[in-house]
């Protein structure tokens, strides 16, 4: 499983395989899954461990010392102008 990212409403997800299903962001949650809304304006429900397994926390791995920002940082940077972000 991937950390230390915690997932939230407006986590901007990265595809490992495009063949099956593109980016998404988290837009709501319904007792133990996360929904999420692709790229292409679909919705699917999916548990935390499922994922993990399906995407990437997009820049899981940028760190202020290397990158100059954090994951939380770019996170909160790009959901701003998500199409799909939820407003809270």
């Amino acid at each position: 499983m991937q950390e230390p990212y915690t997932l939230d409403i407006n986590t901007i997800l990265h595809t490992k395989d495009g063949s099956k299903i593109g980016n998404a962001i988290v837009v709501s949650r319904k007792g133990y899954n996360w929904i999420v809304k692709t790229d292409y304006g679909n919705e699917c429900a999916f548990t935390q461990e499922e994922i993990y397994e399906i995407f990437n926390i997009a820049w899981a791995d940028y760190v202020k010392e290397t990158h100059g920002f954090s994951c939380a940082e770019m996170q909160y940077m790009m959901q701003q102008d998500h199409k799909h972000r939820t407003i809270i």
